[in-house]
């Protein structure tokens, strides 16, 4: 369990811990997860227990780039998507191959602490590292300042449901779930907007979170 005073720590954070609901327990885990891929995921995350390999792709996880952690899969089990702030937008092909390749089951982990939440204040050193590269300065800020708007995040929390809700409508026949997890312990948790949906996925759809039309495919 995080210390109060820990800052890579949910449990205690104002932040989140009205937010997320803790995985205590096998019985604590969505019954539509149960016997899948994502129960396996969550009890090697909180339980320690050991995922067995079959030699088959049995989902697809994507989750951000950050170094404090890393999915608790074996090798041989999952294909992993990292990415700034964890989001799929750009590689949805890799999603299609993955769901050619027998994969049903996709997996989003967001985590605390994310750097895509304060992209601002890391924009000045990311054009020096690229001006450190050779790149003109003018072309180097241009680029920052483009992707910087595509993978900004305002909140953790709510850029894991924008996501969700996303894929959701661009593949509807995969089971999406959505965890969190904290760097503090790798422990991981529910959104506890996703325990709403599950109740009401029909009525909860209608307060769906609005998603600009440049983030969905856009095929001819």
């Amino acid at each position: 369990m995080a210390r109060k005073d820990d800052p890579l720590g949910v449990t205690h954070s104002v932040k989140f811990n009205t937010r997320l609901t803790s995985i205590d327990t096998p019985e604590d885990i969505p019954t539509n997860w149960i016997g899948t891929p994502i129960a396996d995921l969550i009890g090697s995350h909180n339980f320690g227990t050991e995922i067995k390999v079959t030699g088959e792709p049995r989902m697809l996880i994507s989750t951000c780039i950050e170094f404090r952690y890393r999915p608790a899969v074996p090798s041989q089990y999952a294909y992993v998507i990292r990415r700034a702030s964890g989001r799929l937008i750009g590689s949805e092909f890799s999603l299609v191959y993955a769901l050619s390749r027998g994969v049903k089951h996709v997996v989003l982990i967001a985590h605390n602490d994310c750097g895509m939440t304060q992209v601002s204040l890391h924009k000045p050193a990311m054009i020096a590292a690229l001006v450190d590269q050779g790149w003109d300065a003018e072309r180097a800020e241009e680029f920052v300042s483009m992707h910087a708007g595509r993978y900004h995040i305002e909140d953790e929390v709510d850029s894991l449901k924008r996501e969700f809700y996303r894929l959701k409508r661009l593949f509807k026949n995969v089971e999406i779930a959505p965890l969190f997890v904290s760097l503090s312990s790798n422990r991981l948790h529910i959104p506890n907007w996703y325990l709403d949906f599950l109740k009401k996925p029909d009525l909860y759809e209608g307060s769906a979170p609005t998603i600009p039309t440049e983030e969905y495919l856009m095929l001819p």
